[in-house]
């Protein structure tokens, strides 16, 4: 009888962890179909790491690092800071590590890993620059990413701290072990949050300007015309977030056709126009409160801790902020004390200068390709210039340099 028992208990058993095995082959399933995976989650991010590894094993030149926001994505070109350095004097190889959709909190665990990477590889840093990003670290955006907070700490997180985080808080850490291991960086929350996203979202925020439909039908067109004459130039990066043989950013000018750059001239004077900044500047506004800048705690001390990290493994290291469109993006008084003591918080608390570059001569507000990011061809050129002269004192060997003696 209790054999019998045993029997039907095992067999129920094994019942269900049948069943809970197709559950989530089926769930997996569908994620892969849906896109919700981790390359689609954090492509950029998990290519730049894997760079990481390779470039410590390839380059033992003097690194240069910026480390930052999508704005630092799309606003500077290490190559081509590599090239205003050698014409200064100098040789660096510098790469590019910003990053979209990562609050301070995200940041500091990618920045643990390069750390590791670094410490992993007896190397450091001879310059790093560190983004901060003001609408970054608002409480709008904080709120607005609670979803994936499990989700990305399951892709950013190392197998210890995954570890650490069951010992301290059991329920998020398993949910972060299954996220992790079991459903490759798409939790049920982040699942639900995606499809239920678009019937249920708010509607787009009135401009109050009128479209302008000629411009729109050849914006439509440029972009049509833009990508297929990419990827027939640039073949090799078609299919990369983070390209490697680009150090993180894209192709320079001088290797883009003139037809290419006419297009990119183009998009970027009809991106411009004002209806489309105003949807932009309201979209940042409900995404990021980019207007008040009312700060998150937890998102500045998460930013303190990832400088007080990223320092340690750098002979120069500074905190910068990038240039403002405030032709569209103006704070009012209050927002700006709230951001200066912010900034001197952080200055305090982690012994690092804080520069400000968010109005600086050598970029204009028609350098944007929208609210807030450089455009990339007169933005990102300008502002790697700035930053290239900027810091040469730092990359360069003063005349009569005894460091290394004569033989």
């Amino acid at each position: 009888m209790a054999s019998n028992q045993r029997r039907i208990f095992l067999r129920i058993i094994l019942a269900i962890l049948v069943g809970m095995g197709v559950a989530m082959g089926l769930v997996r399933g569908f994620t892969e179909a849906m896109g919700a995976n981790s390359q689609e989650i954090l492509g950029r991010v998990l290519e730049g790491q894997h760079g990481l590894k390779r470039l410590l094993a390839e380059d033992d030149g003097d690194l240069v690092m910026v480390y930052g926001s999508s704005m630092a994505d799309a606003g500077f070109g290490p190559r081509e800071f590599d090239q205003h350095i050698r014409d200064l004097g100098g040789d660096v190889s510098t790469w590019n590590f910003g990053f979209g959709g990562l609050n301070p909190m995200f940041q500091e665990f990618l920045a643990r890993r390069i750390v590791d990477d670094l410490n992993a590889n007896d190397r450091r840093l001879k310059l790093l620059l560190i983004e901060f990003n003001p609408f970054q670290a608002t409480k709008t955006r904080r709120n607005r990413a609670k979803a994936i907070e499990e989700p990305y700490m399951s892709l950013l997180l190392s197998g210890d701290e995954i570890a650490d985080r069951i010992l301290e808080d059991p329920a998020s850490g398993l949910r972060i072990a299954e996220i992790r291991y079991l459903r490759d960086g798409a939790s049920a929350e982040a699942i639900t949050t995606y499809l239920l996203a678009e019937p249920f979202q708010e509607g787009a925020a009135d401009p109050g300007i009128e479209e302008d439909e000629a411009v729109e039908a050849r914006l439509d067109e440029v972009i049509d015309a833009y990508f297929p004459k990419y990827e027939a130039e640039f073949p090799e990066f078609a299919d990369c977030d983070w390209c490697y043989d680009w150090k993180g950013g894209g192709p320079l000018r001088s290797e883009r056709s003139d037809e290419l750059i006419a297009l990119m001239e183009e998009y970027y004077a009809l991106v411009q126009a004002d209806y489309k900044m105003q949807l932009d500047r309201l979209n940042r506004i409900n995404t990021s409160g980019i207007i008040e800048l009312d700060f998150d705690e937890d998102l500045v001390v998460a930013f303190i801790e990832m400088v007080n990290a990223l320092k340690q493994i750098a002979d120069n290291t500074e905190i910068i902020l990038l240039p403002k469109n405030d032709d569209w993006i103006v704070n009012p008084p209050e927002a700006l004390a709230r951001l200066q003591r912010v900034l001197e918080r952080i200055e305090s608390e982690t012994g690092v200068r804080v520069r400000n570059f968010q109005k600086i001569d050598a970029v204009t507000n028609d350098m944007f390709g929208d609210t807030t990011h450089l455009n990339g061809l007169d933005g990102l050129e300008a502002f790697t210039k700035f930053l290239a002269d900027e810091y040469a004192h730092l990359l360069i060997d003063a005349p009569g340099d005894q460091s290394v003696l004569p033989n």
